[in-house]
């Protein structure tokens, strides 16, 4: 708390006021990240208990991961659009991304020293979608309506991880910061759609 209280260029006896350990502070910060109003909240926060802040992370995640359209195309063989499809899935991962990357930070950083969150992230976490959009691309491959790569598993990470660049880390690269936000979503979406579907294709 004092390290924080130098940093933020107040004193100690003020960050308590707002809360009542780091604990509290950092449950304070990742609730302010997920969207919730603090000027609701009664100060100082407490200490919340682990379940807490595992509650605030698990609904970060699972915002991320929601992509409506990959839940509606599970079922369907031959869309009438593939690009179209494509382009929704994309959008909906960079959006969430977007809106999320405070707190992805935040919870990448704490996870170096919290084995149980590590293994939330990226195996729970990043694995499972890897393998989830993977599938879908194989069968997108092998309907005909995306041209065919090498593996699918790896093209489903290729994209996450373009994804993941422009729509959270960027913003901690100095000459990434300076890429228009809207740009970087557009230029995103075009250059991944084209990796799997041709205009001759749709």
């Amino acid at each position: 708390m004092t390290d924080v209280a130098v940093a933020a260029e107040v004193s100690p006896g003020l960050l308590y006021t707002y809360a009542a350990s780091k604990e509290a502070l950092f449950h304070l910060v990742l609730r302010r990240e997920i969207g919730i109003d603090l000027s609701t909240l009664a100060l100082p926060a407490p200490d919340p208990g682990p379940e807490a802040v595992e509650t605030v992370i698990r609904t970060a995640l699972r915002e991320v991961s929601r992509i409506p359209t990959l839940d509606a195309v599970d079922s369907v063989d031959d869309p009438p659009d593939a690009r179209a499809e494509l382009v929704a899935i994309i959008g909906e991962h960079y959006d969430n991304l977007y809106r999320y990357r405070r707190v992805i930070r935040i919870v990448e950083r704490s996870a170096l020293d919290w084995p149980e969150l590590a293994a939330r992230i990226y195996v729970k976490g990043r694995a499972s979608f890897v393998q989830r959009l993977g599938a879908y691309i194989r069968r997108r491959v092998a309907s005909g309506h995306f041209t065919t790569v090498p593996d699918a598993d790896v093209a489903a990470r290729y994209v996450i991880e373009v994804i993941a660049w422009f729509a959270n880390h960027r913003h901690g690269d100095r000459d990434g910061a300076l890429i228009d936000d809207e740009l970087a979503r557009t230029t995103v979406v075009e250059l991944a759609t084209r990796s799997f579907v041709q205009e001759s294709a749709q």
